[in-house]
């Protein structure tokens, strides 16, 4: 996922870090208005919310009864499965047992409750995952991570010194490192910055050259400098950069003297480069996978790994995100979840922090939740890279969830981005020929309901828009806390579909889809402020609501019900 912008200034590379979730405590005790809104309606709280309370209302009105109880796959965090708010409600695999076999023969050991995807056999949990560019990085660093290109001809770092080479064999591979992981991954970013200082010194040495030659004996300043650059030369990419990059020097240390900066640039620019290269490596560039698990990440057939391990540093995501779907309603305790007939399967991939899910362990997550009878399957992220061989297996997969009649549900990320011009995946047409109809792209909306100003948007690719800020839930250790973040909202979703799943027993994963889009409250004309980007700058614009997604409004339990009983 691009979620960083990375810049190249004296050779080192920045990357802000993004969080999904924010955590804090609610010291008083408040109003459900005011804590888990998402069961709130307009007409009764004033608040925006999913008109879950309305829907029971509806639900004991028709004296209908509860048929089901749907189990909802949470793939991503650990899980609390002690929770006084939560044991109710946790998913037991009925053909397996705490007994160190693998009663089921599905090749797990003790798989009560679910799986985590990454541990160990020996009980040891990586508490960290890689960026998806990073590990593309370094699956092709060997091929392609030493070219350079001057618009002309192809050139290596041999000994310290640029060296002409042949093309890269593989052209169409070799652009889909340059366009695709190295804007993606800080390693790559930083080893190309390692190897372009090698460029820089060599042009500050023939910048100092050529200047001597025009100015003997006179002191050089910028002026000079300027007279580096000519328009009417022969064009030279590496030249012209680096000509950028010593221009950027006088800025940066506050001098018009060339010798100053070239005593910077043309002396220090290789090490402060490998010392970032060093930096970048040691905290983006392993995640103990090989040590801990010692499988093939590459190799879909290498299935078997993994630990039954799930109250893990994480989970106060997942804990947070199954007391919205299905925590106690009304017994005095934390919050009322929407569907507390639910069962919630946890499914360890995502551990929280700046990496990605390896999309291996996704695929094989979601084919545990469709083989052990899931009804809704709750990913972690999104993400905009995703390798074609292993884009095809996620791909397969949701065919196959299609197939059951599961309804998967993907939070967009908050990074102010119109989906309908960046493609995010999964999405509903990852297939070239078919459209996925039973998945759901979900944004934050709050209690005023306007879109997060961060969320991403789409007309197209987001499907719908849910209660996500300022949320009370659940929380390790019998506590509960106050929440913000996507990942809430589309929990918000999974509740509402597994509510209905509780009702409506028959409804398929499509079904629930289109009914989810045709009920919810709309905002369709309103106008809202939005986040967006510009040329890579956040800033804000205005927007109808019907602009930034396929069904213009915030999902709607009660209504849902009641399309439901139409298709009944």
């Amino acid at each position: 996922m691009n979620k960083f912008v990375f810049s190249i200034i004296c050779c080192c590379i920045s990357v802000p870090t993004l969080a999904q979730l924010v955590k804090q405590k609610a010291e008083v005790q408040q109003g459900q208005s005011e804590l888990d809104w998402y069961n709130c309606s307009f007409d009764q709280d004033g608040v925006y919310g999913a008109e879950v309370n309305r829907a029971y209302e509806y639900l004991q009105s028709k004296k209908m009864k509860a048929k089901k109880s749907p189990i909802v796959a949470i793939i991503g965090t650990g899980m609390d499965v002690e929770h006084e708010d939560l044991k109710h409600a946790i998913w037991v695999n009925p053909k397996e047992k705490a007994n160190q076999k693998d009663d089921d023969k599905n090749g797990l050991i003790d798989d009560i409750n679910g799986w985590n995807f990454l541990g160990g056999r020996d009980g040891r949990v990586m508490e960290q995952v890689m960026r998806e560019g990073d590990r593309e990085f370094f699956r092709l660093k060997d091929k392609y991570a030493d070219f350079m290109w001057d618009g002309k001809k192809y050139y290596k770092i041999v000994n310290g010194k640029r060296q002409e080479v042949p093309a890269p064999a593989n052209m169409d591979e070799y652009k889909y490192y340059t366009s695709q992981i190295k804007p993606e991954s800080p390693v790559a970013g930083a080893y190309s910055g390692l190897q372009f200082s090698y460029v820089i010194e060599e042009y500050m040495h023939k910048f100092d050259r050529d200047m001597k030659k025009r100015f003997p004996g006179k002191e050089l300043t910028l002026t000079e400098f300027e007279t580096c650059y000519d328009p009417k030369a022969e064009r030279d990419s590496l030249s012209e950069v680096a000509f950028v990059f010593a221009g950027y020097g006088f800025g940066i240390y506050k001098t018009d003297k060339w010798q100053a900066v070239l005593e910077r640039l043309g002396g220090m620019c290789v090490k402060t480069a490998q010392d970032s290269y060093e930096k970048a490596l040691n905290e983006f560039g392993t995640d103990q996978r090989e040590d801990i698990i010692g499988d093939n990440y590459l190799d879909i057939t290498d299935t078997g790994y993994g630990n039954n391990v799930l109250f893990t540093s994480d989970a106060p995501v997942g804990v947070m995100k199954a007391g919205i779907i299905a925590a106690k309603r009304d017994n005095g305790l934390g919050s009322n979840g929407i569907a507390d007939h639910a069962r919630i399967m946890t499914l360890r991939v995502d551990p929280t922090g700046n990496g990605e899910p390896y999309l291996k362990d996704m695929v094989l997550a979601i084919r545990y939740a469709i083989s052990h009878g899931a009804d809704v399957i709750l990913l972690s992220q999104q993400n905009t890279l995703y390798p074609e061989d292993q884009k095809q297996w996620i791909t397969d997969a949701l065919k196959e969830a299609e197939k059951k009649g599961v309804l998967v549900i993907a939070p967009v990320w908050d990074l102010s981005i119109d989906m309908d011009k960046t493609t995010f995946y999964p999405n509903r047409n990852m297939s070239p020929n078919t459209e996925l109809t039973n998945l759901m792209v979900v944004a934050s909306s709050d209690k005023q309901g306007n879109p997060v100003l961060t969320s991403n948007y789409g007309a197209k690719s987001l499907d719908i828009y849910a209660p996500g800020t300022d949320i009370y839930s659940s929380y390790p250790g019998n506590t509960y806390r106050l929440g913000s973040g996507v990942t809430l909202s589309s929990s918000t979703v999974a509740g509402v579909a597994a509510l209905l799943k509780t009702y409506f027993p028959q409804l398929t994963g499509t079904q629930l889809r289109d009914i989810l889009l045709k009920s919810v409250t709309s905002r369709k004309g309103v106008e809202v402020e939005k986040g967006i980007l510009v040329n890579n700058n956040e800033t804000q614009d205005l927007f109808l609501f019907d602009d930034l997604s396929l069904s213009g409004g915030i999902v709607n339990a009660y209504q849902a019900v009641l399309e439901a009983e139409k298709m009944k």
